[in-house]
């Protein structure tokens, strides 16, 4: 189920064009159009913001070195979106496992929604503590929509082993949320991660 991670934007061909001819006004355009969904899904993989940054820079260098390779056969947003998720696992693997967990900046949506405040702190936090691979097959899976075959081969892993992951991960995410006395159904839990 896939809840928009952001990426789903219309890119212009005459962009994608002049990008492809190494013109770096259209590169800057594409580098506007996109940061924020790439460092959202960075932090999201990283859990850490620093690196997150550091993905996310040498992701677009990456991607503008390879954008030849784009053939056009899907949208460019998911196109880059895997060279962001690519990076930042390839980013992880390298990194020593670091043990802080970082919060967003939450500010509730109405007066009346500080329940749903509360829901996405108690979200934050709980993935925060899971392990990074169990992290990265959720975020994948129910965030960004990715299906098991794909996330498979992005992380170097059988379907099954991503199948375990997730299921192993979100029943670690319900304990972790209901430890704080606030039981969340897998729905709720997961709505409040869009």
């Amino acid at each position: 189920m896939m809840m928009g991670s952001g990426f789903d934007i219309n890119l212009d061909e005459l962009t994608l064009a002049g990008a492809k001819r190494g013109d770096l006004h259209a590169c800057e355009k594409i580098y506007r159009k996109f940061h924020k969904p790439a460092y959202t899904v960075a932090v999201r993989v990283c859990n850490c913001r620093e690196l997150a940054q550091e993905v996310t820079q040498e992701a677009f260098i990456s991607a503008f070195k390879r954008i030849q390779q784009f053939r056009g056969d899907s949208p460019f947003w998911g196109w880059l979106r895997r060279v962001i998720v690519n990076h930042a696992i390839s980013a992880l693997r390298k990194a020593p496992r670091h043990d802080a967990i970082e919060f967003e900046d939450y500010m509730a949506s109405s007066n009346g929604d500080q329940e749903g405040m509360g829901r996405c702190m108690d979200l934050e936090q709980a993935l925060g503590a899971l392990s990074d691979e169990d992290r990265i097959v959720v975020w994948l899976h129910d965030v960004e929509g990715y299906k098991h075959r794909e996330i498979a081969q992005m992380v170097g892993k059988t379907e099954s082993y991503s199948k375990t992951r997730l299921n192993r991960a979100r029943a670690k995410l319900r304990l972790l949320i209901e430890a704080n006395d606030e039981p969340v159904t897998e729905n709720t839990a997961l709505n409040a991660l869009a």
